[in-house]
């Protein structure tokens, strides 16, 4: 029988539930390359130490291996470095390895042991191209991945942007096969019936860290044009972060904006129904932005930046949210007002929500993967 063996930075609140879910009709490990800490958890833009409030180990096989890396971390090259993955590989006798990137030392011990030993692998991420990447930098990306991407069996891509990126990259069509980003839909499902938002207040909500990528600022001066014509509105912002102070301070005569804090996952839960959208102001370093699918399996609408990597595949602009030029606050207010008009005629989005989460379901990543390993069957 096939085993798939998936190499993982560390536990995270997202792909725990989904290796849960594949665990029912695959043979898998995962292998995590580092346990984080509170503090190591939330010092890359958190801010603060904490632990996720869910459980991120039940349920499906894992190991973790031991991180010899001189400076410990979870989003620089060296910070993990586990020169034991090959042997941990061998002795699990895996016949199919998944790596999720290639941006760690581990993640490249996993390649070159499986090319060494001819195991079929394959590799999931989520880059998109950025336009305003250093040209030169982006000249010899274009010669030197297709030396690496073309050994992959297959490369799972998560959306249209990634797709894109992939191909120019070097990734051959045989390659390919869609795995799109998605979230555990029955534990962010509604847990009550949707209220009627129609005449109420209108609320909007931005969850991230405050740092540079996500843009802070961009919702705060949009959100200073809507109150224009509606005073009585809401912003909540939840996430910490270095530019919080500075958002603080950008909002003494904005009474609206509330700041919520570090919120955990199941205080989210409650927190996004209360809300008439979700919105992303990201740059392009935003790859995807799984907030806009946590709101939307709750039935609430995303206004996002055009940068965003979910922006052409998660938003239908009058459908599903709206989306706007990047930096654009005058389009932002724009369309705040645009979806709280759209409130006027209830269940505007429900349909078009549906059938995002349909696509971007732990299902449709089940099939790729099965095919990958062989087992295509009913997960």
């Amino acid at each position: 029988m096939p085993r798939l063996v998936i190499v993982v930075s560390h536990p995270i609140q997202y792909y725990a539930p989904l290796f849960r879910y594949l665990s029912r009709s695959l043979d898998l490990v995962v292998l995590y390359c580092a346990q984080p800490d509170s503090a190591l958890q939330g010092k890359d833009g958190f801010g603060i130490a904490f632990r996720w409030d869910v459980d991120l180990l039940d349920g499906y096989a894992h190991e973790f291996l031991e991180n010899k890396a001189t400076h410990p971390s979870l989003s620089s090259f060296s910070g993990c470095d586990t020169p034991q993955i090959g042997a941990a590989i061998q002795r699990l006798q895996a016949t199919h390895v998944l790596i999720f990137g290639w941006y760690l030392k581990s993640y490249w011990q996993a390649y070159f042991h499986c090319l060494r030993h001819r195991i079929p692998m394959g590799v999931r991420g989520d880059s998109q191209e950025n336009p305003h990447e250093n040209k030169q930098k982006k000249f010899l990306k274009r010669i030197l991945y297709p030396l690496f991407v073309r050994r992959y069996h297959t490369i799972f891509y998560v959306g249209k942007r990634n797709l894109a990126y992939m191909r120019m990259m070097g990734a051959r069509n045989r390659q390919l096969v869609y795995s799109p980003h998605a979230i555990d839909q029955e534990f962010w499902k509604l847990q009550e019936e949707p209220k009627d938002k129609t005449g109420r207040r209108p609320v909007f909500l931005w969850v991230a860290k405050f740092i540079d990528k996500k843009r802070p600022h961009d919702v705060i001066d949009a959100f200073r044009m809507f109150t224009g014509n509606h005073a009585d509105a809401e912003l909540w912002m939840v996430g910490t972060g270095p530019l919080l102070e500075s958002c603080r301070d950008a909002c003494r005569d904005l009474p609206g904006v509330k700041f919520l804090g570090f919120k955990n996952q199941t205080e989210l839960r409650a927190i996004y129904p209360r809300a008439h959208a979700i919105v992303l102001s990201s740059d392009y370093g935003e790859t995807w932005g799984l907030v806009v699918n946590e709101a939307m399996s709750m039935g609430i609408p995303a206004i996002v930046s055009d940068a965003c990597g979910c922006a052409e595949d998660m938003v239908d602009d009058g459908r599903t949210g709206f989306v706007y030029p990047l930096g654009n606050v005058h389009a932002l207010s724009d369309r705040m007002q645009q979806l709280f008009e759209q409130y006027k005629t209830p269940r505007w989005s429900e349909e078009g929500i549906r059938e995002r989460c349909r696509i971007h379901s732990f299902q449709t990543i089940a099939k790729g993967i099965q095919a990958f390993v062989g087992e295509e069957g009913t997960a």
